[in-house]
């Protein structure tokens, strides 16, 4: 098991995460993290519902790109745009940024440095012959039921 770039126990992923949910909450996004969707056979890492009608999948990842592709994939059935959430560095294979392109996927980056989130690669929407319109309606209506303002330890700075 890598846990990505720290070297202290604490996983990149977990890290960016916690930056995640403080961004969505001050653009006054409405999400869910991890939310198991047993229909997809995945957990995606947030959820967010986007002007009560628009449902985007973001998904974070530090270092495993393709399982990250196959995510992306496999939420892409029911979710209405998705990113890859991924650090800003220069270890990013081409291949994968030549797949978001192909797949229509976003990319949004997190910079260590100094915490910022920044979109990258606009998201396209989701189409195809596996759409779920079904699913799409159940989870936008869950998430803007269930979703609340979620409490982290991360400092403010933003």
């Amino acid at each position: 098991m890598r846990f990505g770039k720290h070297t202290n126990g604490i996983s990149c992923e977990y890290e960016m995460q916690e930056y995640m949910q403080k961004w969505l909450k001050k653009k006054g996004f409405r999400f869910i993290p991890e939310l198991l969707v047993s229909e997809a056979h995945r957990r995606p890492d947030f959820l967010v519902l986007k002007n009560g009608n628009v449902l985007i999948n973001i998904e974070a990842k530090c270092n495993d790109w393709k399982c990250l592709l196959n995510q992306l994939k496999d939420n892409s059935v029911y979710c209405n745009y998705s990113f890859a959430f991924i650090p800003d560095y220069c270890l990013t294979p081409q291949w994968f940024k030549r797949a978001l392109l192909e797949t229509n996927f976003g990319l949004i980056i997190y910079n260590y440095k100094n915490h910022t989130i920044t979109e990258v690669l606009e998201a396209h929407l989701n189409k195809g012959e596996s759409w779920d319109k079904e699913l799409n309606q159940k989870i936008k209506k869950y998430v803007d039921i269930n979703s609340k303002v979620i409490r982290t330890k991360v400092k403010k700075f933003w």
